[in-house]
């Protein structure tokens, strides 16, 4: 396929370096001028970017991408899959970027993280026959190692999808799979797809609950390993029962963190799930982060446990443990996250009923 993918930091590049490799003309998008810069311009430069997969033995290759630009316009052009890879904060300006130079070709927009960004392009593409799908997680977890290089540090083994409208789901999977032999699972709708991201969970409460720890180490903090003690193991229990609340009355499956972190990362779903995790923290887990001032917190509060929170009090729903999470992480960084958070009210659905939207997903 061609395929365009917007986004050229860790997860772009490295996912830019596999699809070509799997042989997929790749144009990758750089939309903003602040993070990864000596990255993208090292990347131009050579034209391609070069690879160390730890998932194949450490080898190192480079691969020739078809267009690396900034030029959205030339980018998405004869584009069949659109790949979003930016934070999923930057989806509502994407909006007016992106749809104008949608044309004919273009089969799919696919968001990852999701974080019900679809609802944001969906007014603007109803009337076309584009499909629009949400990811939880990226494939390949990655990081920029040196500029113009990219290390992958893990495949998952199973990845989800989610459809809109998901009478389509077949055959936007028939689109995905061709990707990565991941893609091979659905959700049953939008919403049980933003709330089991499992950086609403892991990113927000291992951050919180270990920011003195951050902010000493200087760098050489790692979350996986170092974050979640037995006690933290209790929180995670509890946000995941008001996750799940949630998930249920939009018509979702419930999976509690841990089982969802086993579906993507394990084989053999016999296995315990915690004992999944800490073989994932031990061999499989990033470094940091090396401050407060990250996404983990600034993506995952805002468009994860704020959205949480938001679709519970839609329904009157308590969620005293995502709310006070909420609360404390705007303490520590001194930011309303709730002023400036993701909600229902950014989708322009005030008119709509609750039983409308639960059927809307579900279509």
């Amino acid at each position: 396929m061609k395929i365009a993918i917007i986004g050229s930091g860790n997860a772009g590049q490295a996912h830019a370096f596999k699809f070509t490799q799997n042989g997929h003309t790749v144009s990758l998008i750089k939309t903003s001028h602040t993070l990864h810069e000596d990255s993208f311009h090292a990347i131009q430069e050579a034209g391609g970017i070069w690879c160390l997969d730890q998932t194949m033995k450490d080898e190192k290759s480079f691969q020739k991408i078809h267009l690396i630009t900034r030029n959205m316009e030339e980018g998405l052009r004869g584009a069949e899959l659109i790949v979003i890879m930016t934070q999923s904060l930057q989806h509502i300006e994407l909006v007016d970027k992106i749809v104008p130079f949608l044309d004919k070709t273009t089969k799919m927009l696919l968001l990852i993280p999701g974080n019900l960004g679809s609802l944001f392009f969906y007014p603007k593409i109803k009337a076309r026959s584009i499909i629009l799908s949400e990811g939880e997680s990226t494939p390949y977890d990655a990081r920029i190692s040196s500029p113009g290089v990219v290390t992958i540090l893990y495949k998952n083994v199973r990845n989800a999808l989610s459809f809109l409208p998901v009478s389509r789901k077949i055959e936007g999977m028939s689109i995905a799979s061709k990707l990565v032999d991941t893609y091979r699972y659905t959700r049953n709708n939008i919403i049980e797809s933003a709330l089991h991201n499992p950086n609403l969970v892991v990113h927000t409460i291992g951050v919180i609950m270990s920011a003195s720890r951050i902010e000493m180490m200087k760098g050489e903090f790692w979350m996986y390993k170092e974050s979640f003690s037995p006690s933290i193991w209790h929180l995670i229990r509890e946000l995941d029962a008001e996750k799940n609340r949630v998930i249920k009355l939009f018509k979702g499956e419930q999976i509690s963190y841990l089982d969802a972190c086993k579906f993507r990362n394990e084989i053999d779903l016999s296995k315990n799930s915690l004992d999944v995790f800490n073989n994932y923290a031990a061999t499989g887990g990033p470094k940091g982060p090396v401050s407060l001032k990250t996404r983990y917190l600034y993506e995952d509060v805002l468009t994860g446990l704020c959205l949480l929170s938001s679709l519970a009090h839609w329904y009157e729903i308590a969620t005293p443990v995502t709310d006070s999470l909420i609360t404390i992480a705007s303490a520590l960084v001194n930011y309303d996250f709730r002023a400036n958070a993701r909600t229902m009210k950014d989708f322009g659905i005030e008119g709509v009923s609750k039983d409308e939207f639960v059927h809307f997903i579900n279509s």
